[in-house]
């Protein structure tokens, strides 16, 4: 799961819009951090590996090797860690998949001694980078529970406390996840993948959205 994506959205309160903007774009181990931790273990919502079991959190690993402890996620943990888990818990009910699949699942690295002067082109505002999980093929939309049109988010029956309404507004236009139909003779269901990736419609595999590409 790419928290950046989602997390800029419950965090934006905290940031000015270009350093919003440089985050979407710009998730790297960038320069103005003088050090950074190795790449964490990969997220993921289910399977038979037993750290997937955990919070999102706790699946960060700790201490200064890891992210857990970070400002960052810290932040994110105290103000808005019930609507985060609300969420995170939603998609794990929702997705049938166990591997990891969609482009959903993903690796951090945190900076540490970072500074924010520069062109916000080149730097990293908020000292976290993310990467897909090095070396898994995830190339295949994941398997979801099947609702109409396949629009599983947003969904109003998803309490996120501390979020404002102007903020409710604009986590209900996040493009997080895209989904189309597929119907088998068992039973209908959804295929997904994580933003920046949408199924394609015939063969499930994920794409970059085509205004992306571009």
């Amino acid at each position: 799961m790419r928290a950046i994506t989602i997390v800029c959205l419950l965090s934006s309160i905290a940031y000015t819009a270009a350093q919003i903007s440089a985050m979407f774009g710009n998730p790297i181990q960038a320069q103005n951090c003088e050090s950074w931790s190795e790449w964490g273990p990969c997220v993921w919502l289910k399977g038979k590996e037993p750290r997937w079991q955990r919070s999102y959190f706790d699946q960060l690993l700790p201490g200064r090797k890891g992210c857990r402890q970070h400002v960052f996620f810290r932040l994110l943990s105290d103000r808005w860690g019930v609507a985060f888990n609300n969420f995170y818990n939603y998609l794990r009910d929702i997705t049938l998949s166990e591997t990891q699949c969609g482009e959903c699942s993903y690796q951090q690295s945190c900076g540490r001694s970072c500074h924010r002067r520069g062109d916000v082109s080149v730097i990293n505002p908020l000292f976290v980078a993310e990467r897909k999980c090095h070396g898994v093929d995830q190339n295949r939309a994941c398997v979801s529970k099947f609702v109409p049109d396949c629009k599983l988010w947003p969904n109003p029956a998803i309490k996120l406390p501390n979020v404002t309404e102007s903020m409710q507004a604009i986590v209900d236009g996040l493009d997080y996840l895209t989904c189309v139909p597929e119907h088998r003779p068992e039973g209908s269901i959804c295929r997904c993948c994580c933003h920046p990736y949408t199924p394609n419609p015939s063969t499930f595999e994920c794409e970059l959205k085509p205004y992306l590409g571009k």
